[in-house]
């Protein structure tokens, strides 16, 4: 199970997210939490993505999976991307 037990940097994501559009409002979210806030990357609709603050220096794999569903960036092309620099 070492695909549940990676973990990518919150500023690499956020980096690369910004690319797309999705950007980082770190009030949008409740408590603990701020939102990854853009659009769906295959319909168009606007979409929010809270994170917890404990996942605000390395995104998990179950959430990085559930982000990148959320906004339509799934498939091997997209995890390519995020692994590119």
């Amino acid at each position: 199970m070492s695909g549940g037990q990676r973990v990518r940097s919150f500023r690499h994501i956020k980096k690369k997210l910004k690319e797309l559009n999705i950007s980082w409002h770190p009030a949008k979210g409740k408590g603990s939490h701020g939102s990854f806030v853009g659009p769906d990357q295959q319909t168009g609709k606007l979409h929010a993505f809270p994170i917890p603050r404990n996942q605000q220096r390395e995104i998990n794999n179950d959430y990085f999976s559930r982000l990148r569903k959320r906004f339509g960036l799934e498939g091997k092309k997209w995890i390519k991307f995020f692994d590119s620099k």
